[in-house]
């Protein structure tokens, strides 16, 4: 579990960079882009429906003093798919193609906003998952 979710990890940041680098550009790659964001949406929502699997257990066998912030990235979660919805439908090719600059705006809160959640993952929930890793001898 902690292997593919570190796997999972290192695929979005890895997109993120793309992504980074494609809205740096004075015009939009529509070569490019809307296979980015494909590949972008397909590997963060494995690595939610990963991490729904597992919250359950990791709040039950969790410490007190990181239950709450548990809960509180497993509500985030469920928020931040909404977010990311919206701002994947409100972002047509189109109005990419329209409004270059200010997509390139909302896109980069968004990158901001997944890093952010990814480190946040990793503190909290790779020693989590490493402990009952160790705890099953492998």
């Amino acid at each position: 579990m902690l292997d593919k979710l570190r796997q999972l990890h290192a695929d979005i940041l890895a997109k993120l960079d793309e992504l980074d680098a494609l809205t740096s550009l004075p015009q939009p790659p529509m070569d490019r882009l809307p296979a980015l964001r494909q590949a972008l949406t397909r590997s963060s929502r494995a690595r939610t429906m990963l991490l729904e699997r597992v919250y359950d257990r990791l709040i039950a066998d969790a410490p007190l003093a990181k239950k709450a912030g548990l809960e509180a990235l497993k509500a985030e979660g469920k928020y931040n798919m909404i977010t990311s919805t919206q701002h994947i439908g409100s972002w047509t090719l189109r109005q990419i193609a329209d409004r270059w600059p200010d997509y390139c705006a909302a896109s980069a809160q968004m990158r901001a906003d997944m890093r952010k959640r990814i480190r946040s993952e990793k503190e909290l929930i790779y020693p989590l998952l490493a402990e009952q890793k160790a705890a099953r001898g492998g």
